[in-house]
């Protein structure tokens, strides 16, 4: 009797032990019971129940990335490109991950390349490669709507190369040096163009201030005019003789200068003037 209750009691021991289940905090476990699915097991500890309930299936449920393959795709300009993709997902509901689809690294993929393809061949190529990040948008936009039915959540989908055909590269380099032989011409022709801005700049002010010079000695020559008018005007002949003594002492002065002057040709009151001076000097 005693050894049949000690068999009972190490039977439920076991029997106990045999439905307790510890969960890892990185995985899902599922449940079935007597072939159908049951019910999740998230991290912890839970209790199942022996000979009727199984766990059927261990789920990592941490993020992942699927191999980075190029898709190959043809742009809205027909250019042939290869997209390569860094996709990066997790599983949210382990049971639809593992019942609805058998190979969902696989089944993602194909989604991509679909998706890809599609993508691009609504972009033109400028813009595949001006707008990565928005075309990365857009992808991983259309896979989410079918990742939701797998138990799926995209956490990152990035364009990380762009790869085009020898031909289209060619072309490419051909395109990038015309531009800068453009950009080139275009500096050289507005530098021309400041530099000549500037010139003429200088010059007209330069004839500014000949003109503005021009300007004061003709004032002063008109005033000049103005003050001998008015002393004509008061001392009659005295003023004018007076005046044309003084040309032509200015005259006999300048003359006088030149290394080349041999003799000089005196009016006769101005040698008058001349000799009266000197008398007066001399004292006779």
């Amino acid at each position: 009797m005693l050894f049949f209750s000690v068999a009972v009691v190490l039977l439920v021991v076991v029997y106990f032990f045999m439905g307790v289940r510890i969960v890892p905090q990185s995985q899902n476990y599922l449940v079935e019971r007597l072939g159908k699915y049951s019910r999740t097991l998230d991290a912890g500890l839970h209790f199942i129940v022996p000979f009727i309930e199984i766990v059927s299936k261990q789920v990592n449920i941490l993020e992942r990335q699927l191999p980075t393959n190029q898709v190959t795709a043809i742009t809205k300009d027909n250019v042939n490109i290869g997209i390569s993709l860094a996709v990066l997902y997790r599983v949210t509901d382990p049971a639809k991950t593992m019942y609805r689809i058998q190979n969902v690294d696989q089944a993602i993929t194909t989604t991509v390349t679909g998706t890809v393809r599609s993508v691009i061949g609504r972009t033109e190529f400028d813009g595949v490669q001006s707008n990565r990040r928005e075309l990365s948008d857009v992808i991983e936009t259309e896979l989410t709507a079918v990742c939701i039915e797998w138990g799926i959540v995209l956490s990152r989908v990035e364009i990380i190369d762009v790869d085009v055909d020898e031909s289209t590269r060619n072309s490419m380099q051909l395109q990038l040096n015309a531009e800068r032989t453009r950009r080139a011409t275009v500096t050289e022709a507005e530098g021309k163009k400041q530099a000549a801005i500037l010139q003429a700049d200088a010059a007209y002010y330069a004839a500014q201030r000949d003109a503005d010079g021009k300007r004061v000695l003709a004032e002063a020559e008109s005033y000049s005019i103005s003050i001998i008018a008015k002393a004509i005007a008061q001392d009659g002949e005295q003023a004018v003789q007076f005046q044309l003594k003084k040309i032509h002492t200015d005259a006999l002065s300048t003359i006088g200068k030149s290394t080349n002057a041999k003799f000089i040709i005196l009016p006769t009151d101005v040698l008058e003037s001349v000799e009266s001076a000197f008398k007066k000097i001399s004292g006779k």
